[in-house]
């Protein structure tokens, strides 16, 4: 990891830390009037998050997109990159960041962990097809995050709601009151097929890249083949959610659950399966 690089990614970490920590003091508190400060603290983050970017390519003359360290890199700079996105396009969308952020938080953490060592670039990753490959990929997982945050607020106003004995349309004061459990289930929804698009371009990417690199467009990988066990978990998501109308507390439960399926691939393949292919030596 180069010098900057460092100080950029622990004052990031630092940054998103705090938030979640806010985060977590306005939900427990049902005081959201620090959400948009607590907003203003992200986007300072995530400018520190982008500078350990930029050091990081700076220092080794490439993008990071390559092993754990920067996988989490690059991840969490996207999970934070969609929240902002959403946040300051509508406001009351700030509170999805009650859960993208500590997943952000999380990702880097456990990316740092694995082997943030400065390297050039492996001859198997220069290629156009993998930066189209990856650009759709971190597309289609900051959708699923979106739609895992999204499901996680509609079950905490759900709990809420129950405890106050109201009807689910009414408001709940102090606690996600500027967004209506109708709302968070059609984002789920909306964020569930961008990702599920996104997420079939990056796969087709993937295999044109394959093709030039080992002579095969698909050859059941464990990488490749748990791609496409979360492409078709979300695929099932959408069939569940057109032709046998699961919303509201089920759906939500899916799109947190369906999550884990791409956290795998990205990160819990290359630990027990040292045999991919897909864990790429720098040389």
């Amino acid at each position: 990891m180069a010098y900057y690089e460092a100080i950029c990614f622990w004052l990031s970490l630092v940054l998103y830390a705090l938030a979640s920590g806010g985060n977590i003091y306005a939900l427990v508190f049902r005081n959201q009037k620090v959400v948009p400060k607590l907003l203003v603290l992200i986007t300072v983050g995530f400018v520190v998050h982008s500078g350990a970017i930029a050091a990081r390519y700076v220092a080794q003359g490439h993008m990071p997109w390559s092993a754990d360290y920067e996988n989490g890199l690059m991840g969490g700079w996207f999970i934070i990159l969609c929240t902002l996105y959403v946040a300051w396009r509508q406001k009351p969308l700030r509170v999805l960041s009650v859960a993208t952020v500590p997943t952000a938080m999380l990702i880097m953490g456990y990316g740092v962990m694995r082997n943030p060592t400065l390297a050039p670039m492996a001859a198997t990753l220069k290629s156009f097809w993998l930066a189209i490959h990856v650009y759709f990929a971190w597309l289609s997982f900051g959708a699923y995050v979106l739609a895992m945050a999204a499901g996680v607020i509609y079950l905490l106003k759900e709990r809420a709601v129950r405890e106050r004995g109201q009807a689910p349309a009414e408001p709940v004061p102090g606690r996600f009151d500027d967004i209506s459990p109708e709302r968070l289930d059609e984002l789920m929804f909306r964020y569930l097929v961008f990702g599920f698009i996104t997420n079939a371009i990056m796969i087709a990417a993937g295999s044109i890249w394959a093709k030039d690199l080992w002579g095969s467009y698909w050859s059941w990988d464990p990488v490749e083949t748990w791609s496409l066990i979360s492409w078709l978990m979300y695929g099932a998501a959408i069939h569940l959610r057109v032709t046998m109308g699961w919303r509201g507390t089920r759906f939500s439960w899916l799109m947190i659950g369906a999550l884990i399926t791409v956290l795998i691939n990205l990160f819990g393949v290359a630990v027990l399966m040292k045999t991919t292919v897909h864990v790429f030596r720098f040389s």
